[in-house]
C-alpha cells in the first residue's frame, strides 16, 4: 500500500463516536484560471426547475433535531419509464414525520408529461405508501413482461410493485416471496448474476431496528454518544448490524440464497449502498456494498452461483492508509477510459470521498488525493454520487450530494455544517478532477442536507439532468443548460428473454480517438437508481459511431456506423 505523503485527517468512522478534528474551511471557487477551476468545462448551468415541473411533495425524516439514527439516513430517488412512452418518470420514497401528522407523508410517483412537467400519481398508481417509512428504491422488470416494476426498501418490510400497465401497480411482495423483509433495508440493486435471464435482487441492511423502539447501544458497548460535549444520536457502531440478503429470481418468485451463495458474513457490517458491475470484465456481475464504519464488501462472482468476498485483498475495503470509512453511497464508471470500471464511495465529514482506480484482476488503488477529490471532500459528508458526462466532452465527471447528520453541527465550529452544497467535479482527461460546481449556477451551490441523487436525461436533449432528495424539503430537479453543446449518443437497450431492460449489458463506443465503455445498471448511488439508458458524450466528434454491445447472456453485437446526437433503440 502506498504511503500518503501529507494529509491532515482524523477519520470520523462512526456517527456517535467522533474524535476531535482540526477545523477545515470549505474551499472557495477562486477566480477563473485559478487551481480551483483548472480544467473547467465549457459553460454549463444547472437550474432548479422542480417547482415548475411539479415535484412538490416534501420529504419527511422524523423530527428537525434528529435524535435517532433512523432520522438521519434519508431517502433515495429512482428514474424509470413506467409507461414506455420514452420519457423518464420519477419515484421518490418518503419517511414519516415526528411528531406524527394528521395526514401522513407519502411517497411520490411523478409521471412525465413528455418533458420537464410531471403529474404526481402515487396514490392512483398504488405506490404512495402512506403511513410507512420507505427508504430506497430500484426500478427493474423482475417478471420479464416488458414493463418496469418497482422495488422499495424501508423499515419493517420490503415492497415489490408489479407494473400492470395503464400507470397502475400491484403489491406482489408476498406472492413474489419477499414478505420476510423485516428490519431496516436500505440500498437495493437488480442484476442477473447467474445469467439465467431473470433479474436477481440484492438488498442491503443497516442496523437491527424496531421503528417503535429506536436502537440503543449494545450492553457493554463503549460507544459515547457525545460530540464535543453535546449529546448526539447513537450509531451505527455499538448497534447490532443486519446482514444484506441475496434473492435468486426463480421465474418471477424470489428465493433467499444468501447463505448458499456465500454472502453470509461473520463480523460487523452496516450496509448502505450496493451496486452490481462486471468489475473484472469476465462476463458476469460482481457486487460492491458500501458499509458504514466497517470495511466495504466486494463479492467476486465465481461463475457457479457463488461469491467470494475479496474486499480487503482487492484494496477496495479501506482508505489508502488502512482505516475503514463511514461509506454511504457508491457508483461505478470508467473515468479514465481504460475500459475498466472504477468505484467511487462517499464518506463522512473530515474524511474524504474515495475513488478506487480499477487496476485490473480485481485489484484497486485509492487515488482520491492524486485525482483531486480527496482534499475537496474533507469538509463535506457525502451521500448520493454518480459519474456523468455533464458537458458531453467524452469524459466522465463526478457528482456528490452532501449534507451532515447533526442539525446542530454549525454551532460546533469544527469546519463543517449541516446544510452543504453539492459538489460537481470536471474530468480533465489526465486522471484528475477539478471542482466546477461554483461555476455551474446558484442551484448547484445552494446548501441543503441532501441524500439520494441520480442523473438522467429527463428532457431527452442529450445531456444529463440531476434529481436530488433533500432532508425535510421538496426535491430538486437540476436542469442541465448547455451540456449538449458538444455531441453525444444514447442507447435504449432491449434484451431477449426475461431480462427485457438488458440490465448488465456492456456497451463500448468508438468515435475518432474516443473509446468509452458503460454498463446498464439498476441500483446505485444512495438508495437510488438512475437513467436506465446509456448516454455518451462525444465532444467534437461528428462522424459515425461504432458500437459494440455485450448482452447480459454473453452474446455480442457490433453496429459499425450509428449517427450521433440521438438515442438509438437497439434490441438483442
Amino acid at each position: 500500500m502506498r504511503r500518503r505523503t501529507a494529509i491532515l485527517i482524523a477519520a470520523v468512522a462512526a456517527y456517535g463516536t467522533l474524535r476531535a478534528v482540526p477545523a477545515a474551511p470549505v474551499p472557495s471557487p477562486g477566480p477563473a484560471g485559478s487551481p480551483a477551476t483548472a480544467g473547467a468545462a465549457p459553460a454549463v448551468t444547472f437550474v432548479d426547475v422542480a417547482g415548475e415541473a411539479g415535484l412538490t411533495l416534501r420529504n419527511a425524516c422524523g423530527s428537525a433535531v434528529k435524535p435517532t439514527i433512523n432520522e438521519t439516513v434519508g431517502n433515495g430517488v429512482c428514474l424509470g419509464d413506467v409507461d414506455d412512452d420514452g420519457w423518464l418518470d420519477i419515484f421518490i420514497p418518503n419517511g414519516l414525520a415526528s411528531p406524527a401528522s394528521a395526514t401522513p407523508p407519502r411517497s411520490g410517483l411523478y409521471h412525465s408529461r413528455r418533458g420537464l412537467a410531471y403529474d404526481e400519481i402515487g396514490a392512483q398508481a398504488g405506490v404512495s405508501l402512506p403511513g410507512y417509512w420507505a427508504q430506497g428504491c430500484v426500478f427493474g422488470d423482475y417478471d420479464g413482461d416488458g414493463r418496469t416494476d418497482l422495488f422499495v426498501t424501508g423499515f419493517g418490510r420490503y415492497w415489490l410493485f408489479r407494473n400492470q400497465g395503464g400507470l397502475k401497480f400491484q403489491d406482489v411482495t408476498a406472492a413474489a416471496g419477499l414478505a420476510g423483509g423485516r428490519g431496516w433495508s436500505t440500498g437495493a440493486a437488480f442484476g442477473d448474476y447467474d445469467r439465467d435471464g431473470w433479474l436477481d435482487l440484492y438488498v442491503s441492511h443497516y442496523v437491527d431496528y424496531d421503528q417503535n423502539s429506536p436502537p440503543l447501544p449494545l450492553p457493554g458497548s463503549s460507544i459515547n454518544c457525545m460530540y464535543r460535549g453535546s449529546p448526539v444520536m447513537c450509531g451505527p457502531r455499538g448497534l447490532k448490524p443486519q446482514l444484506g440478503r441475496l434473492f435468486h429470481n426463480d421465474a418471477g418468485r424470489f428465493r433467499d440464497v444468501s447463505a448458499a451463495a456465500g454472502m453470509v458474513r461473520t463480523g460487523t457490517y452496516y450496509g448502505l449502498g450496493a451496486t452490481w458491475s462486471d468489475l473484472d470484465d469476465d462476463g458476469d456481475l460482481d457486487l460492491f456494498v458500501a458499509t458504514d464504519s466497517t470495511p466495504n464488501l466486494l463479492y467476486r462472482n465465481d461463475g457457479k452461483g457463488t461469491f467470494t468476498e475479496i474486499g480487503q485483498i482487492s484494496g477496495a475495503a479501506f482508505a489508502e492508509d488502512g482505516h475503514a470509512q463511514a461509506s454511504m453511497g457508491v457508483a461505478v464508471g470508467d473515468y479514465d477510459d481504460d475500459q475498466r470500471m472504477d468505484i467511487v464511495v462517499t464518506n463522512f465529514s473530515h474524511d474524504y470521498t474515495t475513488l478506487y482506480h480499477n487496476d485490473g484482476r480485481l485489484l484497486f488503488t485509492d487515488v482520491s488525493l492524486a485525482a483531486g477529490i480527496g482534499a475537496a471532500t474533507m469538509p463535506t459528508l457525502g451521500w448520493g454520487t454518480f459519474f456523468l458526462d455533464y458537458d458531453d466532452d467524452g469524459r466522465r465527471d463526478l457528482f456528490i450530494a452532501n449534507g451532515h447528520v447533526y442539525p446542530g453541527i454549525d454551532a460546533y465550529n469544527v469546519g463543517t455544517v449541516f446544510k452543504q452544497p453539492c459538489q460537481l467535479f470536471h474530468n480533465d482527461g489526465e486522471g484528475r478532477f477539478h471542482e466546477t460546481g461554483p461555476l455551474a449556477g446558484a442551484a448547484m451551490q445552494t446548501p441543503h442536507s441532501a441524500r439520494g441523487a441520480v442523473a438522467g436525461d429527463l428532457d431527452n436533449d442529450g445531456d444529463p439532468d440531476i434529481v436530488i432528495n433533500d432532508m425535510d424539503e421538496v426535491p430538486r430537479l437540476l436542469r442541465n443548460d448547455g451540456g449538449n453543446r458538444n455531441h453525444w449518443i444514447g442507447f435504449s437497450l432491449t434484451g431477449s428473454g426475461h431480462n427485457r431492460r438488458a440490465v448488465g449489458a456492456r456497451v463500448t463506443i468508438s468515435a475518432g480517438s474516443l473509446r468509452s465503455v458503460a454498463e446498464t445498471q439498476a441500483g446505485s448511488s444512495h438508495n437510488s437508481c438512475g437513467d436506465p439508458r446509456l448516454l455518451f458524450g462525444l465532444g467534437s466528434e461528428t462522424g459515425p459511431v461504432k458500437v459494440e454491445i455485450r448482452w447480459p447472456d454473453g452474446r455480442t453485437r457490433t453496429l459499425p456506423a450509428l449517427a450521433p446526437d440521438r438515442y438509438h433503440a437497439i434490441a438483442e
